[in-house]
């Protein structure tokens, strides 16, 4: 089979066509893997007609939506021709997406995300206590999350820098029984009021060089606080996304690129 290995920021996917009988979770475990296969944090199962991404991270879950992954569908809609116009809607699980192709060549994008989420029965949370702004307990020490769904469900907190040793509790976090399925982890530094810097941990991946979706719960977090502007560049370890936060939801522009195509035997 045809597969294609891009990604948005670092953050990197194996992208294939959809075909009937495949075990995809299977699949994805196996291309992902950067020793004996692709290599990627994700894989990304492309349907036609209508246009739906299908997401398994690299341990075989599924994820409802993927902020990177979604611009590297696009890409390889737009270069496969599977559109012909520039504005394109996309079926997730997490509901349709709406995508604007800004330029071609380098390829820059921008997604409607939709609105931030609050609902602890969409995060999963054990309880019914808000989950915004609430004390997490850990073994060493007690933090401050704050835990929204933002095409899925991600907890931002802050660090003084990126080297911080809170870094270290990342998979604590991750795991905590508070999360019932887990929850995704934000680390923010607030460089000033136009700009942050993340690093996120992913549930079903662990470290990643970007997170879309992290970058944008992390900007309406930081919004909704009053730390920074509505719209933020978010600065990552290879390139940068901006994230607009309106009264009508979040917006991100970032690039996707090819790294390369190849054809894979299982």
């Amino acid at each position: 089979m045809k597969i294609e290995k891009m990604h948005g920021c670092g953050n990197d996917f194996c992208v294939l066509e959809y075909k009937d009988q495949i075990d995809y979770s299977q699949l994805a475990i196996k291309v992902c893997n950067r020793k004996t296969g692709i290599g990627g944090d994700g894989m990304i199962v492309v349907k036609n007609n209508p246009l739906e991404m299908i997401f398994y991270n690299a341990d075989g879950s599924r994820a409802p939506m993927c902020g990177n992954g979604i611009r590297c569908f696009a890409k390889y809609c737009f270069d496969h021709a599977l559109v012909k116009q520039k504005k394109l809607d996309v079926l997730t699980q997490a509901g349709k997406k709406t995508i604007e192709i800004i330029t071609d060549e380098p390829f820059m994008c921008k997604v409607h995300m939709g609105m931030p989420l609050f609902q602890n029965s969409l995060l999963h949370i054990k309880d019914d206590l808000p989950s915004f702004g609430r004390i997490l307990k850990l073994k060493e020490r007690n933090i401050t999350v704050y835990t929204l769904f933002m095409g899925t469900v991600h907890t931002v907190l802050f660090v003084p820098d990126l080297n911080s040793e809170l870094l270290n509790s990342a998979e604590e976090i991750c795991n905590h029984p508070l999360f019932t399925q887990k929850t995704n982890v934000n680390f923010v530094q607030v460089v000033n009021r136009k700009t942050i810097q993340v690093k996120t941990y992913e549930r079903g991946v662990g470290w990643t060089l970007a997170c879309g979706t992290g970058c944008c719960a992390s900007v309406v977090t930081t919004s909704k606080l009053g730390f920074t502007d509505p719209t933020v560049q978010v600065l990552l370890n290879l390139g940068h996304l901006t994230v607009h936060v309106t009264d009508k939801g979040v917006e991100m522009i970032g690039p996707a690129t090819k790294v390369f195509e190849c054809e894979y035997n299982e």
